[in-house]
């Protein structure tokens, strides 16, 4: 193999007539694009030095035609540019060599955020109507495997004129999934497409463990007698707890009326009611949390909303979502073409004592996000940063 990475991963830009401009990928600084539970769409970068003519033939200004294609491992993806984020002389020789940093999205990102849709129902599932505006709005279908149809129906919904994300945000938080009827939806675009499911359902405790998992990469470990192994971990980073969102997990009141029945109505909740609430989801029981906010908060949020159960699917599905991210692990890991956002991983973390495991961190983990990133230096070539969640305690590795 040679000093470059020229035959594992390639690039190419496409300007607004369809024409191909290939990259030298020893001159990509950076290359990486992300997929995350939390987003709609993938977006990334790609920051190279343009030694030939790339730009100037093909008079790239981040149009909305423009493109770019990264083939890797077996794999390709296509993005469209979202900017051309900086264009700065190189240090060697300022009037040849130009360094472009360009922003990329997915295709159908301009679609979920910029176009308008007029379209009424009546008596329907919200995620009946979320399908309808996929298709007809944005222009994709669902990942069939992980669609979850949602149990609440909406008597009257207009699009009222606005994105597809913003309809999308409306009705997710208004939804609980029918596999577990809890809230917490995310629609969120992986690899394998546009999914639509909740948190709970996508983090229980009988979800399956995601590829690659032949032999003995079904767990990832620190250490191995081979270091070619596909779930080999390299090197690891651990987030704290933000203890802001520790105190909007603690409760309060919703207070709203409820037009059918004439009715004020207040919506306590409480950190141990979720917490009972979400009883087999983050891969772990509720009796052993690695979180507990002993503040209890009498806060008053006012909600113009007149369902009640519209008042506890919103409250409960901004709770799991804060909950879920208040302690991260990112985990670098040799690129995989399986990996992706929503799955779910096993580690096996050894402690810092002989012969034992190490209690909090060894078992499963779920998969927030995933940064698919490219270096032309050294092998591995493609690499992947794992963005984890674990927020409780197995009944295996309980602390003594």
């Amino acid at each position: 193999m040679g000093q470059f990475n020229t035959d594992l991963f390639n690039v190419s830009l496409y300007d607004k007539n369809g024409s191909e401009y290939v990259v030298d990928t020893t001159s990509i600084e950076s290359l990486y694009f992300i997929e995350d539970v939390f987003s709609f769409c993938m977006m990334g970068k790609l920051r190279f030095t343009d030694y030939t003519t790339i730009i100037e033939d093909g008079n790239f200004w981040g149009y909305l035609g423009e493109s770019v294609s990264i083939s890797y491992s077996g794999a390709s993806k296509s993005f469209k540019m979202y900017k051309i984020n900086k264009h700065s002389p190189s240090q060697s020789e300022l009037e040849k060599d130009n360094v472009f940093e360009i922003i990329f999205v997915s295709p159908l990102y301009y679609q979920w955020h910029y176009t308008q849709y007029s379209r009424s129902w009546k008596n329907k599932k919200t995620t009946d109507i979320m399908e309808h505006l996929m298709k007809f709005m944005i222009g994709s279908t669902f990942y069939s495997k992980t669609f979850e149809s949602s149990n609440e129906r909406i008597e009257y919904f207009h699009t009222n004129l606005k994105s597809p994300a913003e309809n999308f945000q409306y009705l997710m938080e208004r939804s609980t999934g029918i596999v577990t009827g809890l809230p917490g939806y995310v629609c969120f675009e992986n690899l394998d497409g546009y999914n639509l499911c909740s948190l709970p359902n996508l983090m229980k405790k009988g979800a399956e463990i995601m590829d690659p998992k032949g032999g003995d990469n079904i767990k990832y470990r620190f250490y191995s007698e081979n270091p070619h192994l596909d779930n080999k971990i390299y090197s690891f980073e651990r987030f704290g707890i933000d203890n802001g969102s520790m105190l909007r997990l603690s409760g309060g009141h919703r207070l709203g009326y409820d037009i059918k029945r004439k009715k004020n109505f207040d919506k306590q909740g409480s950190y141990g009611a979720a917490r009972g609430k979400f009883q087999d989801h983050l891969l772990g029981k509720p009796q052993w949390p690695i979180l507990d906010p002993s503040i209890s908060g009498a806060r008053y949020y006012k909600t113009g909303e007149d369902r009640e159960d519209f008042v506890d699917n919103m409250y409960y599905n901004n709770w799991i979502k804060q909950y879920s991210n208040q302690q991260l692990i990112e985990i670098y890991v040799r690129g995989h073409s399986a990996r992706k956002a929503g799955g779910v991983i096993q580690i096996e973390w050894p402690s810092v004592l002989k012969n034992r495991m190490n209690k909090n961190f060894t078992g499963k983990y779920f998969v927030k996000s995933v940064v698919h990133f490219f270096n032309k230096e050294q092998p591995p070539y493609f690499q992947q940063k794992l963005v984890l969640m674990k927020n409780q305690y197995d009944d295996i590795n309980v602390p003594s």
